[in-house]
């Protein structure tokens, strides 16, 4: 009727007191209305399980979660409070909750794809089903953290199936994470030509195919090896001229060699061994933590081994005694211009501490140094 107001679609009416109260309703979701890849590039900003919790916003955001292409699961984020971690039934509810998540996934994109679970004997064949649907995915970013709280005396690991090591799967890969996982190479092994960054920690692999893997790595620019005992020397002679980062701690070998003409940054952390770093032209930072070191060792080798390094930082066990170096002349470190001294020394050699003295003498660009040195027993190890 003329005159009356129009009741708003968005609103609903009701008298209370006679006077009319309008309840404004929810306005629909825009989410929705958005392209489909805008959807996928908003979705993946987000953790798993922040984007699966947006079905709880619409009904209909229920679908929008099969759009996520980043899949992470953490067996403490996702069972963590609700059964004993290590128990069957801890086990069973995360592959449960995994393979829920990926029947929603079947043949679609997965750009990430990362599992963290303490390895069991009994998730071997769905590690495998994993790996098949992350090959299947064309998956790019692939992370499998499968170590457990105690570690030390298993030698049991996760064997890596044929299928991530095919061909048209290790050409996709751009970032491999292995954690507790044994490698052997195929016959045909045709290496990973499009992988950055490989990051491998408590790994068994042999020397060779360690070797091997590497040489075919020819676009790698970050290498990380902790804890993997070759148990031989780490080398790769084939050049790999795109490795800008390389950082190698606590592994059982005698000696490292690499052939990385672009190399930026090296880490080292374990006992003293020969380091053949000599054709990193571009070699500017370098820190070592060493269990043990002699001063004579350091400035006959190091000057060598990292010739153009410009920041050294070194943190060892070191016995102080009065060299013949300071009488000869040592190696010389023709770019170094900052180095940071962290040392651990037995208390007799506390006497000997102008000994130092012979880092500046091999040094002569040096324009910053810093000096910490600690004492203790001489039944002092550094574990």
């Amino acid at each position: 009727m003329e005159g009356m107001p129009r009741r708003s679609s968005t609103a609903k009416s009701s008298v209370c007191g006679g006077k009319p109260i309008c309840k404004r309703r929810r306005p629909k979701s825009q989410f929705l209305n958005l392209p489909e890849d805008i959807q996928c590039k908003v979705l993946s900003e987000l953790a798993l399980k922040e984007a699966t919790r947006t079905s709880i916003l619409s009904s209909e955001w229920g679908s929008v979660q099969s759009l996520h292409p980043r899949l992470r699961f953490d067996g403490a984020t996702m069972c963590g409070g609700r059964t004993a971690a290590g128990s069957k039934e801890y086990t069973q509810e995360f592959v449960q909750s995994v393979n829920t998540v990926l029947q929603k996934h079947n043949g679609m994109f997965v750009e990430d794809f990362e599992v963290k679970f303490e390895f069991d004997r009994e998730l071997v064949v769905h590690l495998d089903n994993w790996i098949r649907f992350a090959a299947a995915s064309q998956t790019k970013n692939l992370a499998f953290d499968l170590v457990p709280d105690e570690f030390r005396g298993c030698s049991d690991r996760y064997l890596l199936p044929a299928e991530l090591l095919d061909c048209r799967t290790t050409s996709r890969l751009r970032s491999i994470q292995l954690s507790f996982v044994s490698i052997i190479l195929p016959p045909r092994f045709n290496g990973f030509p499009n992988l950055r960054k490989l990051d491998l920690h408590l790994v068994h692999v042999t020397a060779k195919d360690f070797q091997d893997m590497l040489s075919s790595c020819s676009n790698l620019e970050w290498l990380s090896v902790v804890r993997c005992h070759l148990d031989d020397e780490l080398k790769v002679d084939h050049p790999l001229s795109c490795l800008l980062h390389l950082h190698i701690a606590h592994c059982e070998i005698t000696k490292i060699k690499f052939n990385a003409m672009k190399l930026k940054t090296f880490v080292y952390r374990g006992e003293c061994l020969p380091i053949d770093l000599s054709q990193s032209s571009e070699l500017k930072d370098v820190h070592l933590y060493l269990d043990d070191l002699t001063l004579d060792h350091a400035l006959t080798t190091f000057p060598t081994a990292l010739p153009t390094v410009q920041s050294l930082t070194l943190k060892a066990l070191a016995p102080l005694k009065m060299p013949r170096l300071l009488v000869q002349n040592p190696g010389k470190f023709s770019q170094l211009k900052y180095l940071d001294l962290d040392l651990m020394i037995i208390h007799e050699d506390a006497g000997n501490i102008l000994s130092l003295a012979s880092y500046l003498r091999a040094a002569p660009l040096i324009e910053k140094l810093e000096l910490h040195v600690s004492t203790s027993s001489s039944s002092y190890l550094i574990g």
